[in-house]
C-alpha cells in the first residue's frame, strides 16, 4: 500500500468510525451525510466519492465492523495464550465491542437492507464457525473442553451464551459478577467438571 491509499484507508476509516457512532446516538434515518462529513472532518463529497450513498456507508461500515471483529478473534485464536486466558480475552474484547457500538443500532444496520443482512448471514454461517472451531480445538488439547463433544454441539452451546449476555437487559445492568458467574458456568459445564485456572 502506497501513502496515497493509506491517506485514502485513513480518511475511509474516519468517515466510517464517524458514522458509527451518530448512527449509535441518533439512528441511520436521523443521520445525514453532512453530519457524518463535520464529525469525521471531510467534505460530503468525499463520503459520496469512496461509498456512493448513505446505504453504500451503511453497508461498508457494517462489513468492515464483521471483518475487524473477525480478523481480530482469528488472531486472538493463534497466540500461544493458554485456554482461561484465551477466554478472558475474548469475553473483554466483546465487553469492548458492546461498550463501543449500541448492539440495537447493529440490528438496524442489518434489517435496513437485504444484502446487508445477506452479507451478514453468509459470514455467520461460514466464516464465524471457522474461528469457533479454532478456539474449540485449543481449549480440547488443553483439556478444557471434552474431545467428544462434537464442534456443533460445543457451537451451538457458545451461541447460546452470547444470545444470553446480548439480552437488551443483560446489556444495560452490565452486572459484572453475573456474567463472571455465566462464563465460569460455560467453560465448566463445556469440561464437565470445575478444572483449576492455570494463569493465576
Amino acid at each position: 500500500m502506497n501513502g496515497y491509499e493509506r491517506r485514502t484507508e485513513s480518511k475511509k476509516n474516519k468517515i466510517r468510525t464517524a458514522a458509527l457512532e451518530l448512527f449509535c446516538m441518533y439512528g441511520t434515518e436521523k443521520t445525514s451525510i453532512n453530519e457524518i462529513a463535520q464529525k469525521a472532518g471531510v467534505a460530503p463529497a468525499s463520503i459520496y466519492n469512496y461509498f456512493g450513498s448513505k446505504e453504500g456507508l451503511m453497508k461498508d461500515t457494517v462489513i468492515d465492523l464483521l471483518e475487524s471483529g473477525w480478523k481480530a478473534r482469528k488472531e486472538l485464536w493463534e497466540t500461544d495464550l493458554p485456554f482461561p486466558e484465551l477466554l478472558k480475552r475474548a469475553l473483554s474484547m466483546n465487553d469492548d465491542f458492546i461498550d463501543y457500538i449500541n448492539l440495537e443500532t447493529l440490528r438496524a444496520l442489518l434489517d435496513s437492507d437485504p444484502e446487508i443482512k445477506k452479507l451478514a448471514d453468509d459470514f455467520y454461517q461460514h466464516r464465524y464457525p471457522e474461528i469457533v472451531g479454532q478456539f474449540i480445538e485449543k481449549g480440547r488439547r488443553e483439556g478444557y473442553i471434552r474431545k467428544e463433544l462434537s464442534i456443533e454441539a460445543a457451537t451451538i452451546y457458545l451461541k447460546m451464551y452470547q444470545n444470553v449476555v446480548q439480552q437488551p437487559e443483560m446489556l444495560k445492568n452490565r452486572n459484572k459478577d453475573l456474567l463472571k458467574e455465566l462464563c465460569d458456568l460455560m467453560l465448566y459445564g463445556l469440561a464437565g467438571q470445575p478444572i483449576m485456572d492455570k494463569t493465576e
